[in-house]
């Protein structure tokens, strides 16, 4: 199936826009395995949302205390 091809592809470039635009555009599977499959993919692609939700947040900090530094010269 094309859809779980690509969703491999954007899993392992850790593409986050094309991982939202798939989850968006989901289809109906038509046997368990794809299925499976499907749901073991989605899984591994919010632990990578997660991840950078995470950098994310530490970068946020990190802009915080520097401006809280620099507003306290």
């Amino acid at each position: 199936m094309k859809w779980i091809t690509d969703f491999k592809i954007a899993v392992i470039e850790e593409n986050v826009k094309n991982i939202e635009k798939l989850i968006d555009s989901m289809p109906q599977f038509e046997d368990k395995a794809s299925a499976k499959e499907a749901l073991a993919l989605v899984h591994e692609a919010t632990n990578i949302v997660n991840k950078y939700k995470l950098k994310t947040l530490e970068s946020m900090n990190k802009i915080r205390q520097a401006k809280a530094f620099l507003n306290s010269h």
